[in-house]
């Protein structure tokens, strides 16, 4: 059994984790009220926060064109709306068990690695398997080494590749956790294809475009988000 695992994380914000680690800790306390209001605050604020990090700062970095990155501002915009849509219909529908299944999915998606000074940084965080960490890792090396014209497939196919496992833990999961019934599992469907179909749509528009440094710092960004955490069984 591995003891070490890498993730897919990027830093939750002060009020995103304050209000995540309160929530989880009342429902383990033994709440017997539901949170909908709560919940839909946490998956919301997590979503744009995701957004953030997967489509609108990669897109500042690389200093994409404003075709390209109207490309990117559309599609992250779509998800949103459909993904808001789905936590808003959702959250309000949870019993007492799906909030406290809700929290422990939760306390599952974040994880505690130190900063260089030792100070406490809150992630939101997913596993991704062995090979798909070495594909990532040859696409960096690759771009550092200055072969950028073999980096960029690579890392090309690993983020298609990682689409589809982050939409595993971002939606599938926790629609598998919660137990939901036909209609919102119609409706968590829905969201999943949108932000799939999107979100492949958009690595393949924006990479073909990309040369030069910008292969070198979409790398580098990815590298960023990367993590060597422990191995927990659970995930």
């Amino acid at each position: 059994m591995p003891s070490e695992t890498i993730y897919v994380a990027f830093p939750s914000s002060e009020h995103l984790h304050h209000t995540t680690d309160g929530f989880i800790r009342r429902m383990r306390e033994g709440a017997t009220r539901t949170e909908p209001e709560v919940v839909e605050e946490i998956m919301t604020r997590f979503l744009d926060e995701a957004l953030e990090t997967f489509f609108l700062a990669p897109s500042e970095m690389l200093g994409l064109g404003r075709a390209m990155k109207r490309i990117v501002h559309v599609t992250a915009d779509t998800i949103s709306r459909t993904s808001h849509m789905v936590v808003k219909r959702t959250a309000k529908k949870l019993d007492i068990q799906q909030n406290r299944d809700a929290a422990e999915y939760m306390d599952k998606m974040r994880m505690m690695h130190p900063d260089s000074q030792g100070n406490e940084i809150w992630y939101i965080a997913f596993p991704i398997s062995d090979g798909l960490a070495r594909k990532a890792r040859n696409a960096i090396e690759l771009a550092e080494a200055g072969d950028l014209d073999q980096a960029l497939p690579r890392l090309t196919e690993f983020l298609h590749e990682l689409t589809d496992v982050a939409l595993h833990w971002y939606f599938e999961e926790p629609m598998k956790l919660l137990g939901f019934g036909p209609v919102m599992k119609r409706l968590v469907n829905m969201a999943v294809e949108t932000t799939r179909k999107a979100t492949h749509s958009v690595i393949k528009r924006v990479f073909r475009h990309l040369e030069g440094e910008q292969i070198r710092e979409a790398a580098r960004y990815m590298d960023s988000l990367l993590v060597e955490g422990p191995y927990r069984a659970d995930t």
